[in-house]
């Protein structure tokens, strides 16, 4: 039976499924929020979960509403169409389309690896201007691995010396990757998030809590 949870105006469907488990789990369906949870799970606890992740949770269902069709594909904040030919993979990029050439078959496989090129293009693009402003600092260019996550955008790994970036910021403007390029450099000096890594960080983006607000409400699907 299927539930609604409304908040400050909004509302999210829900349906609550008991089965024979310990754990209680949350899934995004189609349109609405499954809950499976073990029969001593009480209603109330669910609700109060619902209720402290209800603005995360209804924007992710919002967003799954309006998800590109597979004849679209996102890139740099633009919507374009998107056409797959088989051959070897290669792609180009017109006024309004993405033209692809691929012997797979998964478009969301295909979509992924452009992301990742077009990671691999900018990243080139503003790697002059990066460098300029981390050595101010005193740091030498991080090595950047490239990956598709799904909860973050981006971190830095002390102990390898590593960033990863989110290939997902390919749909996004540029500027949001260099936003999270400068996050993770400012990691490797003052490795929490302190008065004095902020500080630093403006030192690298000024106007960085613009974007950094941005992308808090910004669900990575």
């Amino acid at each position: 039976m299927m539930d609604i949870f409304q908040k400050n105006g909004k509302s999210i469907s829900y349906q609550i499924t008991t089965k024979k488990i310990k754990n209680t789990y949350f899934r995004l369906k189609d349109g609405y929020l499954q809950v499976t949870t073990g029969p001593a799970t009480k209603k109330k606890l669910i609700l109060t979960y619902i209720d402290l992740k209800f603005e995360m949770l209804h924007q992710k269902l919002e967003l799954a509403k309006s998800v590109e069709s597979t004849d679209e594909i996102m890139l740099w904040g633009k919507k374009y169409e998107f056409i797959i030919s088989h051959g070897k993979f290669r792609y180009q990029i017109t006024d309004d389309r993405v033209i692809v050439h691929s012997t797979w078959t998964d478009e969301k496989k295909i979509k992924k690896r452009i992301y990742a090129s077009e990671i691999q293009k900018h990243l080139e693009e503003i790697k002059a201007e990066i460098d300029q402003t981390i050595s101010k600092k005193g740091l030498s260019p991080i090595p950047f691995k490239l990956k598709y996550l799904k909860s973050k955008f981006g971190s830095y790994h002390r102990k390898n010396k590593e960033i990863t970036l989110n290939t997902f910021l390919a749909r996004l403007d540029v500027i949001y990757l260099r936003y999270v390029i400068y996050h993770e450099y400012a990691h490797a000096i003052v490795f929490n998030h302190s008065k004095d890594y902020y500080k630093l960080l403006s030192e690298f983006m000024p106007n960085h809590r613009v974007y950094q607000k941005d992308l808090k409400k910004i669900a990575i699907i």
